[in-house]
């Protein structure tokens, strides 16, 4: 029986949890010739969203459209990389016709791709040593996309990592090249939703007012268990309102933690039980027992005041004044000034988030699970 709770790859249009207006509100845009920021929580469904729209008919049938997350990425040439290797996968199933148009482009690297002369396959054998020039072959390939014989999108998600590189000016060499062209739209997605507001909103950046802007919240509630209810249903399976109530409700609406709950209490639960709330909190007991190793280890490259710090976060659930004294003396932590320092390093290692309110940082952690997890260990 197949799980309809789908937890990695594409999900397939019967098992896509609406999205409906932030789906049109994407392609309108894209049709209105702008470029779009797209910025979530991580593992609120913007990548899934961006494949989903890639899939409706209206962009498939009239775009060349191209993903790829950089957030392993640390430098321009990895950069470079990752785009190069993004259009050459997504033309293969093209032909021979498309592909080569891009790869005719791309001097620079000629000698690390051809067809094999036995099967006559292509090949693209690039590697980060390859990349000599990394904005020759980045000149390239924004020269295909001009080129291409269709419209392209492009989707580059973890896109506030570009700040992190250790090259000069790499927001200002994209933004150079990007406002060029006439061919091809961008989606800017990114988790990191301070940084990339500052990119887009700071007259002092290259970004600057180039994108039309939108973030992904939470699915509504009522919409979501309508969905789920009718998942279970059409499956035979059975399952107690209160229970899709339940998880909805411990993660707020976090599309991925939900649906992994109930992908796993589908999955492992015996089929004519009617699953209760009590299965969905053995379930999560069950999930977090399962990656308590790989939490551990994330906790064991803290060092003390860090780790002490995330505790006290995790705990609070939604943190405010975290530099304050009264936050420091609940949770015994060492002063204002250390806690500043641990903020900074778990920003940057993306274990916490923040929102602002109103002017006010409110600080949460990451990744959920790993929250359910240190509030039951610690």
């Amino acid at each position: 029986m197949e799980n309809p709770f789908y937890i990695t790859g594409i999900i397939p249009e019967p098992y896509f949890c609406d999205r409906e207006k932030e789906t049109k509100w994407i392609i309108r845009t894209l049709q209105n010739k702008a470029h779009i920021l797209l910025t979530s929580p991580r593992r609120m469904g913007k990548t899934q969203l961006i494949r989903h729209v890639f899939e409706q008919p209206s962009v498939k049938d009239s775009y060349y459209t191209f993903y790829t997350d950089i957030y392993a990425t640390t430098s321009l040439h990895e950069f470079v990389l990752f785009l190069s290797k993004e259009i050459y996968s997504a033309l293969v199933p093209k032909g021979k016709v498309a592909l080569d148009k891009f790869l005719s482009g791309l001097q620079s690297l000629r000698g690390s791709f051809g067809y094999d002369p036995i099967t006559g396959k292509p090949t693209f054998d690039i590697k980060l040593g390859d990349i000599h020039t990394p904005e020759l072959t980045l000149q390239e390939i924004f020269g295909y996309l001009e080129k291409a014989d269709k419209s392209c999108i492009f989707a580059i998600d973890e896109f506030q990592q570009i700040a992190n590189y250790p090259e000069k000016n790499v927001e200002a060499i994209l933004r150079t090249y990007i406002q060029k062209l006439s061919n091809c739209l961008f989606i800017y997605a990114g988790s990191n939703r301070h940084i990339l507001e500052n990119m887009f909103n700071s007259a002092a950046k290259p970004f600057y007012n180039s994108a039309e802007q939108t973030y992904l919240d939470s699915i509504p509630k009522d919409i979501y268990m309508e969905f789920a209810a009718k998942q279970f249903n059409k499956s035979g399976r059975k399952i107690d309102p209160s229970a899709i109530s339940l998880a909805y409700d411990l993660f707020e609406g976090h599309t991925y933690y939900v649906h992994n709950i109930l992908h796993n209490a589908f999955a492992y639960l015996d089929q004519d039980k009617v699953i209760d709330e009590s299965d969905i909190l053995k379930t999560i007991d069950d999930i977090l027992e399962d990656r308590g190793h790989t939490f551990a280890s994330v906790m064991n490259q803290l060092n003390y005041q860090q780790k002490e710090t995330l505790i006290a976060i995790a705990k609070e659930g939604k943190a405010h004044g975290v530099t304050s004294v009264a936050f420091v003396k609940k949770h015994s932590l060492k002063s204002p000034s250390s806690v500043q320092y641990a903020i900074s390093t778990l920003l940057e290692k993306q274990l916490i988030t923040f929102d602002n309110d109103n002017r006010n940082k409110i600080y949460s952690v990451s990744d959920r699970f790993l929250q359910k997890w240190i509030c039951s260990i610690y």
